[in-house]
């Protein structure tokens, strides 16, 4: 019992990757998840998985009894702040010795992205917790790519980062450090940066897209409100919709909040490089031109 490693987001893209990684690896793991079918799932898997919501502490603490180390993820939503600060004292009331955070790279207390400003919220209350800990900042995940398929089926990338560079990140190297990181299990209050191997711009980023996908992509720069509207007009919620446009209009635009550091932490701590966007964008193909 003593060993055992929760997953909170065990079922999202960064968490799932990382219980996954450790399950295979032999550590035992427990998935937090929000429903039962979610938890029946992971159990035909033989995968420990208790049903325990961010927004219910008593819950929490109960699903993180004889937890030695929580790895926390939080989904970006209104609620991003409130959810951190109930994994931090959900995990303090049950006795976890440790967290790992993550967090992002651009976390900064009076940031105009909300989901920013919410994980510095909880990089504070883990630095203070009293438990062990690490964090990781990661910058900005490849996969988010993803929303752009549809223009990117007809060889177009519509941003509004301009000249702004992000080392973007594919969210399997955040988890490989992760699960490095938690299976050895040594906590001393360091902050690890995780990013991509590069530093693109814009139309750097097209050009990283066209080599992968094998065919032309190319960036359009778009005022950034008209790129907020676009978003709403896929149905994504307003809030969301201009948190993006602050971040790529303004703080990727401004190279604001330590956005462009580009660092060599996921070789140094994997012993393996990060990957590259053309190599990410090579391996997911069939979904990014709609071939699958």
């Amino acid at each position: 019992m003593g060993n055992i490693v929760a997953v909170t987001g065990a079922t999202g893209d960064v968490g799932g990757k990382t219980l996954s990684l450790l399950h295979a690896a032999g550590v035992p793991v427990r998935a937090i998840v929000r429903r039962q079918r979610q938890a029946n799932a992971f159990a035909a898997r033989g995968i420990d998985a208790r049903v325990a919501d961010l927004g219910d502490p008593h819950a929490l603490t109960r699903a993180l009894e004889g937890v030695d180390q929580l790895f926390l993820v939080t989904a970006v939503s209104p609620e991003q702040a409130e959810h951190g600060a109930v994994g931090v004292a959900a995990a303090r009331a049950a006795d976890v010795r440790a967290i790992v955070h993550l967090s992002a790279s651009d976390a900064a207390e009076d940031s105009p992205l909300p989901w920013a400003a919410a994980i510095w919220t909880t990089n504070e209350l883990v630095r203070a917790s009293g438990l062990a800990w690490t964090i990781l900042h990661a910058s900005g995940f490849m996969s988010n790519l993803t929303s752009s398929a549809p223009a990117l089926r007809r060889g177009f990338l519509p941003q509004t980062m301009g000249d702004g560079r992000i080392p973007w990140i594919d969210t399997a190297d955040i988890a490989r450090v992760a699960a490095r990181v938690l299976q050895d299990g040594v906590h001393q209050g360091a902050e690890h940066v995780l990013t991509g191997p590069e530093l693109l711009d814009g139309r750097a980023l097209a050009r990283a897209l066209s080599r992968g996908l094998g065919r032309e992509v190319r960036y359009v720069h778009l005022p950034s409100r008209v790129f907020a509207g676009m978003l709403r007009l896929t149905g994504m919620p307003t809030w969301f919709a201009e948190g993006l446009r602050q971040q790529f209009g303004r703080v990727a635009r401004r190279a604001m909040d330590g956005i462009d550091l580009r660092t060599d932490d996921v070789e140094r701590l994997t012993g393996h490089p990060a990957r590259s966007v053309t190599a990410w964008a090579r391996d997911n193909r069939a979904t990014l031109l709609g071939m699958g």
